[in-house]
């Protein structure tokens, strides 16, 4: 009996170190596999770092979305980084860009792409590597961007083809010089003023579209071969600030200011200064200093894990020498001020 007893107290001993073993192999299981790491909660805000890669830095739009991004930067107090390409066809560069802020383990980037398709592989080794990416400007065909900040280019470019209806009297031959054949900027301003004239001005024929990379001489020497093959073209209508410019030297040079109605997009102190003599008749202005702004406390939020809005529309407003001088015109075209 007493060895019957003395076998129990054994077997039992015995089940409960197993039991003990077990429960504390379980509890290793529990360790969070980065437990060495840091929560974004607690690094200091000086210690955050967010890299804006811009489709450029040569127009005063870019320089505009820089201003806001430093803004943004000074008032969270972290560091805030800005580039891009020298010029807007080079989409190798860009990437280039996106893989050094990755490699420099850039807490988010800010991204507007060049291209729609060629940023994808590099947008996804980002979020690979686990960091948040915003898009300004221009997106990707991806859906891993938190969030989209720009303008509705769409409704941007049919208000575009509404004002030049009005300018032309509803009917005529007019042209189209589209700054990037492959960004979406390009496509959705394009198909935005296309489509509307297509839709609801039957007398009114789109007889080409041009590329200029955003560049004034390129835009310059396709307008100025649109007007030679269409002596009496109505108009042209360009789609960002470079193709704006070119297209409206060559109306100067040409001696068709005010015969060719120009109406161009974005705005610099060039494109005010031909608006004031009467060489472009209008043009849409976006938001850029917004832009830069909101996409910086953008990439902040989702660093930080707080939510992101999926799309932020930051606006757009028709100028023409009817409202140059109002208050809020005013204020889209010199955000700081005047110089």
């Amino acid at each position: 009996m007493k060895k019957l007893l003395c076998l129990m107290m054994s077997l039992l001993l015995v089940a409960a170190l197993f039991v003990g073993c077990a429960q504390k192999e379980d509890s290793k299981t529990d360790v969070p596999q980065n437990s060495e790491q840091k929560s974004e909660d607690n690094v200091s805000n000086d210690e955050i770092y967010v890299a804006v890669i811009s489709k450029g830095f040569q127009h005063e739009f870019w320089q505009t979305v820089k201003l806001g991004a430093d803004t943004a930067g000074k008032e969270l107090g972290i560091k805030v980084t800005f580039e891009g390409p020298k010029d807007e066809s080079m989409v190798a560069e860009q990437v280039a860009m996106v893989e050094n802020a990755i490699a420099k383990k850039a807490d988010a980037i800010l991204l507007a792409a060049l291209d729609t398709e060629a940023l994808v592989p590099v947008v996804e080794k980002a979020h690979d590597a686990g960091i948040p990416v915003l898009m300004f400007d221009s997106n990707v065909n991806s859906d891993i961007p938190l969030s989209f900040v720009a303008t509705d280019n769409v409704a941007a470019g049919a208000l575009a083809a509404k004002e030049m209806a009005k300018m032309i009297g509803g009917k005529g031959k007019i042209g189209i010089i589209a700054h990037n054949e492959g960004t979406s900027t390009a496509i959705e301003r394009r198909d935005g003023f296309k489509n509307e004239i297509e839709k609801n001005y039957p007398d009114i024929e789109i007889v080409g579209i041009q590329y200029s990379d955003g560049d004034h001489a390129k835009a310059l020497a396709k307008a100025t071969d649109m007007m030679t093959r269409t002596p009496d073209l109505a108009g042209i209508y360009a789609t960002n600030e470079g193709s704006a410019i070119g297209v409206a030297t060559a109306v100067q040079e040409k001696d068709k200011a005010g015969q060719v109605k120009v109406v161009g997009f974005d705005s610099s102190e060039a494109e005010i200064n031909f608006l004031k003599n009467d060489v472009i008749q209008g043009f849409v202005v976006q938001n850029p200093f917004k832009m830069g702004y909101l996409g910086v406390k953008g990439c902040y939020d989702a660093i930080k894990g707080n939510p992101v809005e999926s799309r932020i529309d930051t606006g757009a407003t028709f100028v023409s020498k009817d409202n140059l001088d109002t208050e809020e015109v005013q204020k889209l075209l010199y955000p700081l001020g005047k110089k």
